[in-house]
């Protein structure tokens, strides 16, 4: 039941936030978003944009919601709410043989790391450029080679679900910066996920359907808070519980 509930969930983002997220707004054309941001950058200039799409009308409730939830149970805008992850998450259910190399993993890793100073550093400058002062540094370069930017970024996207067939998700692991952030709050989160070991049988059925092949580590930033741990948890050992004070 729970699962079904969590597929559902799933379901309704990727049908209300996708088109949005992608394209702007519902209709066939494209306007905004991902694919029609008239800066080189999306979703980084909304306050200053021409383009009146959806998105940049419900960005401040998108936003507040993404940090809403994060704050109460952690990452899970990655893992059950971004319709960039959900159809990654699809595409990774192609019946084709999954690529494991754990060296190869953790030198990857670091690409998110880098992803997330230049975020900071674009969003430093956009922060320049709203107070209407001339634009300069990295978003001038941008704005020069404004075309192959916005390619560049589509390329990075549909060639990460094509990836996603052969390794889990593969932007969100190594390149999203907005996801590394929110990892973050796995640390701190009003809701944390905790197994209760009187209750535990051992069976591992939380370990075997973890997509992150993460073992008992709920509170690590590598979580996704997709819940299929909690949802495949028969014996009710595996719960959402309040976060206690750490004892010093």
């Amino acid at each position: 039941m729970l699962e079904r509930l969590l597929l559902l969930i799933k379901g309704a983002s990727l049908l209300t936030l996708g088109p949005i997220v992608v394209f702007g707004h519902y209709g066939l054309s494209v306007v905004g978003g991902l694919f029609g941001c008239p800066y080189s950058i999306p979703f980084i200039l909304c306050p200053v944009c021409p383009v009146p799409c959806t998105f940049n009308l419900i960005r401040p409730w998108i936003f507040g919601g993404v940090i809403a939830a994060s704050l109460v149970v952690g990452r899970v805008f990655c893992g059950m709410i971004c319709p960039i992850g959900i159809v990654s998450e699809l595409a990774s259910k192609i019946p084709m043989k999954k690529l494991q190399v754990p060296s190869l993993h953790s030198l990857l890793a670091y690409l998110k790391y880098s992803a997330v100073v230049l975020l900071l550093y674009l969003m430093s400058e956009a922060a320049v450029i709203l107070m209407g002062l001339p634009v300069e540094g990295l978003w001038s370069l941008m704005i020069t080679y404004q075309r192959e930017v916005a390619i560049a970024i589509i390329a990075v996207t549909l060639g990460s679900l094509i990836i996603s067939t052969i390794i889990y998700r593969p932007l969100c692991m190594y390149l999203c910066p907005v996801g590394t952030l929110l990892s973050v709050s796995n640390r701190f989160s009003f809701l944390t996920l905790r197994r209760h070991p009187e209750e535990c049988e051992e069976c591992e059925s939380c370990i075997g359907s973890c997509p992150m092949s993460l073992k008992g580590s709920h509170d690590s930033t590598g979580c996704l808070r997709c819940l299929s741990c909690y949802a495949t948890c028969e014996n009710n050992a595996l719960r959402l519980d309040v976060r206690k004070p750490r004892k010093d």
